[in-house]
């Protein structure tokens, strides 16, 4: 829809599932993505687990993420952003099943929003070509060498290490976020007219 920017109400949504999920530990196992049960049919978890965080610094740098650029996406993009909140779950959790088998369960945005960042990057660069590039590049940049940092050391970087004992990082979940936005933007420039500008009209 053209004209003022949407209400980023999915955004809101997402995040709030997520808060909920961290304070009601006991809707962890309903949610949380674990590959047994999915195999078994409980097709829901490959979107919810995402919502599902281990302690408190995973839940609040996700979030510290997620919500800002979620609602910078959805506002000028609402269609592509809500697009991503439907495909960028399934995806990530596909990517798991088949590249990752050793993985039992999964939990977090971060692979969500990792792709997220680098969606709104990409589609910033090219909406506003007359602006110095070399922000949107660094935080292209940034991503990149946090994921490769994260696939050398085995750890996650901010998340306090607490939260994580006895739990594996999986960096792939970043790399098939970034996929996916990497598609999402190849879609968007396959439309400028349609999204490049902001407030897109696409289905």
């Amino acid at each position: 829809m053209v004209g003022r920017p949407a209400r980023p109400w999915l955004t809101v949504a997402i995040a709030l599932v997520a808060g909920l999920a961290w304070a009601v530990p006991a809707l962890n196992e309903l949610l949380i993505y674990d590959r047994a049960l999915l195999f078994k049919g409980q097709i829901w978890r490959a979107w919810t687990g995402h919502a599902v965080h281990y302690g408190s610094s995973h839940v609040f740098w996700n979030l510290a993420v997620f919500i800002p650029v979620g609602c910078w996406l959805e506002r000028l993009w609402p269609a592509m952003a809500r697009w991503y909140y439907l495909v960028s779950p399934l995806v990530i959790s596909a990517a798991l099943l088949v590249f990752d088998p050793t993985l039992i369960r999964y939990a977090g945005l971060s692979g969500m929003a990792t792709g997220m960042l680098v969606l709104l990057a990409g589609l910033q660069l090219r909406r506003r070509p007359a602006e110095p590039a070399w922000f949107w590049l660094a935080v292209i940049g940034l991503v990149a060498a946090k994921i490769v940092i994260e696939l050398i050391s085995g750890a996650p970087l901010l998340v306090s290490k607490g939260d994580f004992a006895g739990i594996r990082n999986v960096p792939l979940a970043h790399i098939a976020g970034v996929a996916c936005a990497a598609a999402f933007w190849l879609w968007a420039v396959a439309a400028p007219g349609r999204v490049i500008a902001g407030r897109d009209r696409l289905p």
